[in-house]
């Protein structure tokens, strides 16, 4: 449920960010289009990343692949006057960082289910 949440809400971020950047200039459907299924995109990353049962290595894939799309919003902070060399850089920085996190998050993870006692099968009262 957390990932259809997550998919929807940041979707409709998109759409928002899609229909107000256009700022008065005639309705482009295309950019409209492009920028919610940005926001579909990035909320699904996030939606799987915070709805996972059992850590596995994907973790660290899904928070990179989802920072790279997060980061080509900031990518107008990149000193490059190549638009597709701000891209580039942003994603790959937002790649790079999302790696990092990723892994970090799948440490502490299972560093957590480690620490946890195991309480399948176990009797719920001490046999004396």
């Amino acid at each position: 449920m957390r990932r259809v949440l997550w998919t929807v809400g940041v979707g409709l971020v998109g759409f928002g960010l899609g229909w107000f950047g256009q700022q008065g200039h005639p309705l482009d459907l295309a950019l409209l289009a492009t920028v919610s299924v940005w926001g579909i995109c990035v909320g699904y990353g996030f939606g799987v990343i915070f709805d996972q049962d059992a850590p596995s290595r994907r973790l660290v894939i899904y928070w990179a692949i989802t920072l790279a799309l997060g980061a080509l919003l900031f990518s107008g902070f990149v000193p490059f006057r190549s638009f597709q060399a701000k891209l580039a850089t942003a994603a790959a920085v937002g790649a790079f960082l999302g790696a990092l996190v990723g892994a970090l998050h799948l440490w502490q993870i299972r560093r957590t289910l480690r620490a946890r006692p195991h309480t399948i099968g176990s009797p719920s009262s001490p046999v004396t």
